[in-house]
């Protein structure tokens, strides 16, 4: 209520309730979180339109190639916006920070252990407790093996994390945690679209390929993998009643082995190079025409059919990757009769590295119609690419609230400054000028700093009603310093949210329900070049693209218990979010709703059965990231190349029955509940990832 920004977090109670796999199971239900691209891997989630990657916990940042395990978690915060007091490394969009669990000094802990048919058998126990009157302990062991939807979709993971808390004073804590995951699931090759879907239809998957289609060799061939070690830190004390200081730091290693081939598709016939179905008059996808290139762009021929023998084609690449971070907070507060005035000072630190080995792969061609997995066995090429990547950052920041009038008025604003020092490139690429002279292998430095700045006002007429205005910012640097130094991409990729809202918390404050109104700017987006999906594929990657987008919308949420038997979260969203050509990005919805209802019997012969129902509904999404202008294209009349066909919306309902009784508890799920066929997430034309159909799943835990 007193935040000039729109922040939620779910409890552990609520990840419990909804169960599911991934963070997104339980992310969906708040206002502007939907599904991203590679719903497999790297904990993906669009906020506000921008596509989030890798994962955030404990307010550390971690690239890994596998969805976390959410047996550790504590909590979820999502935070709206850029920002760089909180989460400089964010997109502008926002933030999920990972809140994991810690030891607690009574006695407690579960053991769980969940069955179903897809990516849900799994078990975790968890246990914590004290040793002494100044030790605190907890271990949480999560493991999961499971079947996907997918033909040859298997995931398996690993995670142990023990910790130990050490009470130095009544207000000073010292926890040390541990962990280690291991994660490893198939590489979803996607499925191809029906030629005869364009701009202007829907996506439908080619007409006799079964949606659970995956030509690949399985998982030990085609695989995301990572096995982190990671050693923890957190250090709080309240000094004095108005002093408290903070200091948390990280050390981790891991590696992510990768391994994937991408459908190729070609027409049985040649046709002339440089036709394609883009009209070049419109920018618009046309199946069954291919255009001509050439002045005066209106000759036409028919699209030949597809070959059934699709190629595959693909990469092998090993990354490991370091971090080192340390984060020092200090809060210093004086508060008068009317006033209260809340000072932060802080500085973090944050080293990472990366070397990425890759080779490309090769697999005979599979025919579609008569073959499920490609015949013969793939062939690895010699390594033709080690990028290296190292970066120190450094960030201070300074930020001052004030609470006026009995909180009634509160106004916040500070200031970030983040320094950046860096060098990237491969080590086998070729001699380029510049430099001069030319020097293969080159490494690239970076370096750079930028302020950031935050402001908002928050005015109560009641203490039930608050109206805000709040003003946030980020920068992250980009990482190819070969493309920053060929003027190709920014040092920054930037962000600025102006957002207007008001809150209000009624029934004593069981519910708080808020009206958002935002607008987002971004510089430096970065996106894969779609000419890498051009058939036949270029000799090497394209470089990446940099653009700018804007983003404006309204947000709609209300939470908490009406009764209490009865609890809910629902949420609108209405947003339009664009690239400057007008052009949704590839994946992510302007439009979101979801709804969770959840009833439990308190008394009487019924007490402890609870029956939940949540709904989310999705809009209509991009195929796939496109830039660029047709060759018809003039400086006074530009033609902006289209999305090639769009996802339709789909809405999806999941059932739960839960029931409690003394130390146990059941719950059984249907998940997709009307077994609706849809999409889960797009990359492009032929890397399209099916959605899983009705999926029933029980579970049982003992809480001791």
């Amino acid at each position: 209520m007193d935040t000039p920004t729109t922040v939620t977090v779910l409890t552990s109670e609520f990840l419990n309730d909804v169960g599911g796999s991934r963070v997104l199971d339980a992310t969906k239900y708040v206002a502007g979180v939907g599904e991203a691209r590679i719903p497999g891997g790297e904990d993906r989630t669009t906020i506000r339109g921008f596509e989030t990657g890798g994962r955030r916990v404990d307010g550390f940042n971690t690239a890994g190639r596998g969805n976390y395990d959410h047996g550790a978690i504590g909590r979820v915060e999502v935070v709206k916006g850029p920002d760089a007091l909180l989460h400089p490394s964010g997109t502008p969009g926002g933030t999920v920070n990972l809140v994991t669990k810690k030891p607690q000094f009574t006695f407690g802990g579960s053991a769980k252990l969940q069955l179903g048919e897809y990516n849900t058998n799994r078990a975790e126990v968890d246990v914590t407790g004290p040793i002494n009157d100044s030790f605190a302990y907890r271990a949480v062991v999560a493991y999961q093996d499971s079947t996907g939807y997918i033909d040859g979709y298997r995931r398996d993971s690993l995670l142990f994390t023990p910790s130990l808390t050490w009470r130095l004073a009544p207000q000073t804590n010292l926890t040390l945690r541990y962990e280690y995951y291991h994660f490893k699931d198939a590489n979803i090759v996607g499925i191809p679209t029906d030629p005869s879907v364009g701009t202007r239809g829907a996506f439908k998957v080619l007409q006799g390929v079964p949606r659970n289609f995956n030509p690949t060799y399985g998982r030990d061939y085609e695989f995301d993998r990572e096995e982190w070690n990671q050693a923890m830190l957190l250090f709080t004390s309240t000094l004095t009643d108005r002093l408290s200081v903070r200091v948390a730091g990280r050390v981790a290693e891991g590696r992510n082995p990768q391994s994937d081939l991408r459908i190729r598709m070609s027409y049985l016939l040649p046709v002339p190079a440089g036709w394609t179905p883009v009209n070049p008059l419109t920018g618009e996808y046309v199946p069954g025409v291919l255009f001509d290139p050439n002045p005066p762009y209106t000759a036409t021929i028919p699209e030949p059919a597809l070959d059934p023998n699709l190629g595959l084609i693909g990469t092998e690449q090993t990354t490991d990757r370091r971090y080192r971070d340390v984060q020092n907070d200090w809060s210093y507060i004086v508060e008068a009769d009317s006033l209260k005035s809340t000072t932060l000072l802080g500085f973090a630190y944050a080293y990472s590295s990366r070397n990425s080995d890759r080779a490309q792969r090769f697999a005979p061609s599979i025919n579609i119609l008569t073959e499920t997995r490609p015949s013969g066995t793939p062939v690895v090429g010699p390594i033709n690419s080690q990028r290296r990547l190292q970066e120190s950052r450094y960030q201070v920041y300074l930020t001052e609230q004030l609470e006026l009038f009995d909180k009634r008025v509160v106004i916040s604003g500070g200031v970030s400054h983040v320094t950046f020092n860096a060098l990237s490139g491969d080590k086998l690429s070729a001699a380029k000028t510049p430099p001069n002279p030319a020097v293969a292998g080159q490494m690239f430095p970076g370096s750079g700093s930028k302020a950031t700045y935050n402001y908002g006002v928050v005015v109560k007429p009641l203490s039930s009603l608050s109206l805000y205005y709040g003003h946030t910012e980020n920068a992250v640097p980009v990482a190819d310093f070969e493309q920053v130094g060929a003027g190709i991409a920014p040092t920054f990729s930037a962000g600025e949210q102006d957002e207007f809202g008001i809150k209000g918390s009624f029934l004593d404050g069981r519910i708080i329900a808020s009206i958002a109104y935002y607008e987002i700017s971004q510089s430096g987006y970065e996106v894969f070049n779609p000419g890498n999906f051009a058939n036949p594929p270029p000799p090497t990657l394209l470089p990446s693209l940099y653009l700018s987008r804007e983003a404006r919308g309204w947000e709609y949420q209300v939470t908490g218990s009406i009764t209490p038997s009865l609890s809910v979260i629902a949420s609108y969203t209405d947003t339009t979010n664009r690239d400057p050509n007008g052009n949704l990005l590839g994946g992510a919805a302007e439009e979101l709703a979801s709804g969770y209802i959840r009833y439990e019997f308190v008394r009487g012969s019924l007490r402890g059965l609870a029956l939940a129902v949540g709904a989310v509904y999705s809009g209509e999404r991009a195929i796939e990231n496109v830039a660029g202008l047709t060759p018809a294209s003039t400086p006074a009349n530009p033609i902006p190349i289209r999305s090639s066909g769009f996802l339709p919306a789909h809405t999806l309902v999941d059932f739960t029955l839960s029931y409690t009784r003394a130390n146990w508890s059941y719950s059984l799920t249907v998940a997709n509940a009307l077994d609706k066929d849809y999409i889960a997430a797009p990359d492009a034309r032929t890397l399209i990832n099916v959605g899983t159909p009705r999926n029933i799943y029980g579970s049982a835990t003992w809480k001791f």
